[in-house]
């Protein structure tokens, strides 16, 4: 079985690097104009075909397909699907409630969590992996699937990290209030419920800002990493003066009472220019909204949202045109989010060939997917939550705010492909405490048939003949009994190229 692993980290290691070096600019949608088709260079792409666009939707849509999602499209059609997870408010999720109100970080308030926190620090680390486990839940269980794409999306494009001083206790409230309701609405809403977040204002050290005293952290991350991004045009000389409009954008007590509060004592009330517009002396709390309604409305804000949200749904190297095109969708709707989803889902680049499983699972992607595609019954989500640490994603651990990356080269590395492959086998194995799956139903005695069963419940569609022909060496070699075969064979297959790509 080693063997089989380091073939497969190798093989791995080979196919997803070669899907990064790939040109990956997205068969053609239907609705989509074909003028756009042409200049995108995809007219002379062979079109995906039906049960591929399923797969492909539920794969950028979703955390990954179960079973019963990939007859629901069939059913009532991909548009029909997407539109629903549009609009989460209109989709009932009352079984999720059931399985993450079990614990303690999404009962209790923020002042109830810092106050645990204070007096038991030890505890910092069961905060951390209690909100680790609530994420994978969420990610697995909930029918809001692309909600919580989205609210993982926006949790690293605007990062806390969770080691920080009393941050792990402020994050529940930060996703559910600031984060997740926002995530498909207006992005200036959505930067300034950030901006005003006792998570954000702490870790950035903005808390601490004030005239005579300023920190400029929080400044700094605002232009480069929230809105403009690093070519976005602005100098440190605007990095200074936006630091000083936010002076006095602190918060109430961080230890008993961690709310955000304006302190106009704090404040800075002279004179500013941000971007070359003036903001007039005097001011106080609505100089650091004046900003935001500054930086939400920028062009280079616009370009550097579309041209990550092209990278999340798309490929790593999204096309220029497309980019474009989001980015003037940006700035027709102001920011709509929600539209620029439409966008990118109608788009031919979306649907290309080129963007089919383009895209590097993440360690969550990896392990919420499978137990999607397994429906496995899990009674306790602490060893799922382990693993997806163990492939090198620690939930709420990256300490610089640029959060986790969404490129192949954020994952890919031979110690993490090797955990790959041994969390596939200890899940089907059932080898992961407090997770069981049923496997009978892909059962046999005939090898080829088992991994073929397998390939379709996972979704792997066409397998390469390479990594078939290997599959089906390493079966014939197992145990003759069925329910072994069948574990073998999803334990391999979720360590194979085919299935680390979305």
């Amino acid at each position: 079985m080693r063997r089989a692993a380091i073939y497969f980290a190798i093989a791995l290691l080979g196919a997803c690097s070669a899907a990064v070096r790939k040109d990956l600019t997205p068969p053609l949608a239907a609705e989509a104009p074909e003028a756009a088709a042409g200049e995108a260079g995809l007219l002379d792409s062979p079109p995906l075909s039906p049960s591929e666009m399923v797969e492909h939707a539920l794969s950028r849509v979703t955390f990954g397909p179960r079973p019963r999602d990939r007859a629901l499209l069939e059913r009532e059609g991909i548009a029909r699907f997407i539109e629903d997870q549009l609009h989460p408010e209109s989709i009932a999720d009352p079984a999720l409630y059931d399985r993450i109100y079990q614990f303690d970080v999404v009962q209790e308030d923020s002042s109830s969590l810092v106050r645990e926190l204070e007096e038991a620090r030890m505890k910092k680390k069961d905060f951390v992996a209690q909100l680790a486990q609530v994420k994978l839940v969420r990610a697995a269980f909930s029918e809001r699937q692309l909600q919580e794409v989205m609210a993982d999306f926006w949790f690293n494009h605007f990062n806390v990290f969770g080691g920080k001083q009393m941050e792990a206790a402020l994050l529940p409230e930060y996703e559910t209030r600031s984060l997740r309701p926002n995530a498909l609405g207006n992005f200036g809403e959505l930067l300034e419920a950030t901006a005003r977040s006792p998570a954000m204002l702490i870790y950035l050290d903005n808390w601490r800002s004030r005239r005579g005293g300023l920190n400029e952290n929080y400044a700094r991350e605002l232009l480069e990493l929230h809105t403009l991004g690093v070519a976005g045009g602005y100098t440190q000389r605007d990095i200074i003066e936006v630091a000083r409009c936010f002076t006095g954008w602190t918060v109430e007590e961080p230890q008993k009472d961690p709310r955000f509060v304006f302190r106009p004592r704090m404040h800075d009330y002279g004179p500013k220019l941000v971007l070359g517009q003036v903001i007039s002396p005097g001011g106080g709390e609505e100089d650091g909204e004046r900003v935001l309604r500054i930086l939400a409305g920028h062009p280079s804000t616009a370009r550097f949202i579309a041209g990550k949200l092209a990278r999340r749904f798309v490929s790593d190297d999204p096309p220029e045109a497309l980019v474009e095109r989001l980015a003037a969708t940006y700035q027709r709707t102001q920011g709509d989010i929600r539209s620029m989803l439409r966008a990118i889902f109608e788009s031919p680049e979306f649907w290309s060939r080129r963007a089919l499983r383009a895209k590097v699972r993440s360690p969550l992607e990896l392990v919420a997917g499978a137990v999607r595609a397994l429906d496995a019954k899990v009674g306790d989500p602490l060893a799922l939550s382990r693993a997806v640490a163990r492939i090198g994603e620690p939930l709420y651990a990256a300490q610089p705010p640029t959060g986790y990356g969404d490129t192949a080269q954020a994952w890919l590395s031979s110690g993490a492909l090797l955990a790959r492959i041994d969390f596939g086998l200890q899940l089907a194995n059932g080898q992961l405490q407090g997770v069981k799956v049923d496997l009978s139903p892909l059962a046999g005695s005939d090898p080829a048939s088992v991994l073929t069963k397998a390939a379709a419940q996972l979704g792997a569609g066409e397998l390469s003949e390479k990594t078939r022909a290997s599959l089906l060496d390493q079966l014939q070699k197992a145990p003759a009994k069925p329910e072994l075969q069948a574990a073998r064979a999803v334990g391999l297959l979720l360590g194979a190229p085919e299935l680390q790509r979305r």
